[in-house]
Order: C-alpha cells, then sequence, then structure tokens
C-alpha cells in the first residue's frame, strides 16, 4: 500500500510540511517546484528513512534506496530548469522500523 500526498507550492510564497510516517507504510511525495529555490529535507525521528524512486525499493525488503539517517537535514537546489532530484515525478518515503516525523521545506525567492 502506498500512501499519497501531493504537495502543491504556490508561486509566491514557500511552505512547510511534516510528514507522519508509520512504521513500513510507503508514503509517494510530490517534490516538483514551481519556482527557484531551496528544498531542505530533515528526518525529524529516532528512525532511518528511505528514499527512493519506486515504491517497491524503499520498503522493508527493498534494496534500492538511500538513507535519511535521524536528524539529519539535506538541502536542494530547485527550480523549473533544475529539478535533478524528482521534478517530474514522486519520491517514496518509507520508515521500516518505526514511525517517524519528516520535515520538508520548500523555500522559494520570492
Amino acid at each position: 500500500m502506498v500512501t499519497l500526498i501531493p504537495c502543491l507550492i504556490g508561486d509566491n510564497m514557500g511552505r512547510i510540511l511534516r510528514y507522519d510516517l508509520q512504521e513500513d507504510i510507503v508514503t509517494a511525495i510530490d517534490f516538483a517546484f514551481p519556482t527557484s529555490g531551496k528544498l531542505l529535507i530533515r528526518n525529524a525521528g529516532t528512525v532511518d528513512v528511505r528514499i527512493g524512486y519506486d515504491p517497491n525499493d524503499v520498503n522493508a525488503i527493498g534494496v534500492n534506496y538511500f538513507t535519511i539517517e535521524a536528524g539529519i537535514v539535506y538541502t536542494f537546489d530547485m527550480g523549473k530548469s533544475m529539478g535533478f532530484l524528482a521534478q517530474f515525478q514522486q519520491l517514496y518515503l518509507n520508515s521500516p522500523d518505526g514511525d517517524c516525523v519528516v520535515e520538508v521545506w520548500f523555500a522559494n525567492e520570492q
């Protein structure tokens, strides 16, 4: 089962969102970014979070994922012409070892 969470960002403001991940429930998040700015992703929980481009890669037996360790913040430059992270698709997150919170800050130039 995959939980879909749309993330619509206005052209004239940023957004800060918190996602509650339940243990071993894959969650799809749209990280598309309509303007230039920064994307900050923080694992605010106490367990690791898996992130990947396919829901099967981040489940409990998946093998192709990137780990966001507890307490770590990643920062990405984002925009219409440089959406290298996931501009045209969703990313899938999972916390196979327990419930967790992921904070996402879409900070744009306006």
